[in-house]
């Protein structure tokens, strides 16, 4: 977690975003890059690292807000840069991934319920699924700053390896305890000798890692990890998303998006 982009809007949500990036950069020594894309339907489009300036006062607030973003950062002893992307629409927020050799993610989300969440989803959502790094999505600042309690979900019948590597970072960061939360479904349950051992066999490559081993029995995966992460007073919920397929379809990004649509708390999605 050396470079960390946030794109940012200047939200309410987008600004717990910037939170968060900022605790996160200051304890792991790393850059952030602000981002905002604009839309400009007179010019082609952007190019990472060749931003297009317009002299109009709406632009002029946007660079203003982004200067103040860095100057904060800056403050507090962290390295920061902008990008103001004003082009044709056309630009993602995945496109400045690679050229910046980004890897994290952290953006703000304002989630959607009833029939918003069934017609027009959201932005947010539509990133997660097309990048390859974690990416840390958060609705509004945790009621502690240290984050002393993060869950991580998976069926844990594949190599979790890469996404615990990801997750066990973070609770580095705050020597948080991680939950590891086995999904049981009802209409197919594992002994909870053998979910355990599951659990336990993923743990062997990591060392000095506080962590618990805990099961949930529920054919309602979001309903089955929001009650747990409730129970045991979570700051984080991280998950691992796969790509669907014949087999290990638990945690596809319909489990990513229900969460970070409906859960208060911060959801880290890293991919399988």
């Amino acid at each position: 977690m050396k470079r960390i982009l946030v794109p940012t809007d200047f939200s309410a949500c987008a600004n717990a975003a910037t939170e968060m990036a900022l605790q996160i950069a200051k304890l792991n020594n790393a850059e952030i890059y602000f981002l905002h894309l604009a839309v400009d339907y007179s010019t082609p489009a952007h190019v990472p690292g060749k931003s297009v300036i317009q002299d109009v006062a709406q632009i002029g607030i946007i660079r203003d807000n982004l200067d103040q973003l860095v100057k904060a950062a800056e403050a507090d002893g962290i390295k920061a840069k902008k990008e103001l992307v004003i082009g044709s629409g056309q630009e993602q927020v995945k496109d400045y991934i690679l050229p910046y050799k980004i890897d994290l993610l952290v953006m703000g989300s304002h989630g959607a319920t009833g029939i918003r969440e069934m017609v027009v989803g959201s932005n947010t959502q539509n990133v997660i699924k097309n990048i390859r790094i974690p990416s840390l999505v958060v609705k509004q600042m945790p009621k502690r700053k240290e984050l002393k309690h993060i869950v991580f979900a998976s069926n844990f019948k594949r190599d979790c390896s890469n996404s615990l590597s990801e997750v066990v970072a973070f609770s580095r960061l705050w020597s948080s305890r991680v939950h590891l939360l086995f999904i049981n479904l009802l209409n197919h349950l594992i002994e909870e000798n053998t979910a355990r051992s599951m659990m336990s066999d993923q743990m062997k490559g990591f060392l000095n890692v506080d962590y618990t081993l805990n099961i949930t029995e529920t054919n309602d995966k979001e309903f089955g990890i929001a009650q747990f992460a409730s129970e045991i007073d979570a700051d984080l919920i991280a998950i691992a998303m796969e790509r669907k397929s014949l087999i290990g379809r638990l945690f596809s990004s319909n489990i990513a998006e229900r969460l970070i649509n409906h859960s208060a708390l911060p959801v880290l999605v890293v991919n399988q």
